[in-house]
């Protein structure tokens, strides 16, 4: 195990390699000036336009886009940063797809009881915390496992899997009993969106250990240099 954590060495320390700065521009000015602001702003600015999202999204969007900025300008000096640029990322684009689809279902489908926004929520905050449970529990286990050993994550990952199934199904079936078909079906696509982007959120908790596991080594060398 790790020094002072539950995972295996060997899978942690592979766990905390940080990104080739080479690939940090491309990646930076995908996610956010052409991923995050398409999938956002467009909704946020279409009809029926409502204040409340453009309150919730646009400043979200201008820090996403200045910090975007600032990674392309300079990767090699911001490259441990970008570890934390694509857990922020994943926060607010996951996020912002939730709030979009309660814009489909509350602007366009006229849902008026609050209970969807409550229940998708729910969902969603359930799904996320089997899926870091996942994550986590991958990091307990050997890089070189053998195969018949993955049977018992599978229930988590399964649990996942089926929280957002069951969630788009159920929006899905929201198409037979409305006309409105395309906000339907943009529901769904956001919600599975909202769903994919999971794996970007986990790089918060990479980036704590990142930042614990360099001040611990940087109090060793000061140590070191004043012996």
């Amino acid at each position: 195990m790790y020094e002072g954590t539950s995972y295996h060495r060997e899978t942690f320390e592979n766990y905390l390699a940080v990104y080739a700065v080479e690939g940090i521009r491309f990646s930076a000015g995908t996610l956010v000036l052409f991923f995050l602001n398409i999938f956002l702003l467009i909704p946020v600015f279409s009809v029926p336009f409502q204040p409340v999202y453009a309150y919730i999204l646009l400043p979200l969007l201008v820090v996403m886009n200045v910090w975007a900025v600032a990674l392309i300008v300079t990767p090699r000096k911001l490259q441990l940063n970008y570890v934390l640029f694509r857990g922020v990322f994943g926060i607010v684009c996951s996020l912002g797809f939730m709030i979009i689809v309660q814009k489909f279902a509350y602007g366009m489908l006229g849902f008026t009881t609050p209970w969807y926004a409550i229940g998708s929520f729910v969902l969603y905050g359930f799904a996320l915390y089997q899926y870091a449970k996942f994550h986590l529990r991958k990091l307990r286990q050997s890089p070189h496992r053998k195969k018949g050993e993955m049977g018992s994550r599978m229930p988590v990952a399964m649990l996942t899997m089926l929280t957002g199934a069951g969630y788009l199904l159920a929006n899905i079936s929201l198409a037979f009993i409305t006309q409105q078909t395309v906000a339907v079906v943009l529901m769904c696509v956001y919600i599975m969106l909202a769903f994919v982007v999971f794996h970007f959120i986990m790089d918060v908790h990479r980036y704590y250990w990142l930042r614990r596991v360099l001040n611990k080594s940087n109090e060793v060398h000061a140590n070191k240099n004043i012996k």
